[in-house]
């Protein structure tokens, strides 16, 4: 009988410890049909606002060092700190990714996207001016855009949009 108290009690260890670290203990011990339990008050206080605000910190703490997306939201907020660094970067490769795969301009030559802030210019020359419309009608409808500038020639005329 010893011997079963003691390995009961060395299997349950490892979940006091985890149980005791969010402020719940356990009293553990032998009585006919069942073994005895005692919750602290710390386990009450859990579930109100201090429960609450480990959440929120648990989920912050989380976001900020998770992989992946997370990190990329990192260096992110890392540019916006540091004074808008890296936010460019982003936009102009997604304009640029979404110019070359979007249905209506994959096609058309692809011109060179210069972001500045949240302004995309483009630069380049397009074979008539509907492709040139369209470019900058996608390039206008990519979120985080606030405005095109269009610096995209047509041969056959002296004109650019704006």
């Amino acid at each position: 009988m010893f011997l079963f108290r003691f390995l009961f009690r060395v299997a349950l260890l490892p979940f006091k410890i985890l149980l005791a670290m969010v402020g719940l203990t356990f009293r553990t011990g032998f009585a006919v049909g069942k073994a005895p339990v005692t919750a602290s008050r710390a386990a009450v206080r859990v579930v109100g606002v201090r429960g609450w605000l480990l959440f929120f910190v648990g989920l912050a703490l989380g976001l900020l060092f998770a992989p992946g997306p997370g990190r990329e939201l990192r260096a992110k907020l890392q540019g916006l700190a540091q004074g808008g660094a890296g936010v460019d970067d982003d936009l102009q490769a997604k304009v640029a990714f979404e110019l070359a795969h979007a249905p209506r301009t994959w096609h058309l030559p692809q011109p060179n996207v210069i972001v500045t802030g949240n302004r995309v210019e483009l630069v380049g020359t397009a074979a008539t001016a509907e492709d040139r419309d369209e470019l900058a009608r996608v390039a206008g409808a990519i979120p985080g855009v606030g405005g095109v500038d269009v610096v995209i020639t047509v041969p056959g005329t002296d004109a650019t949009a704006d």
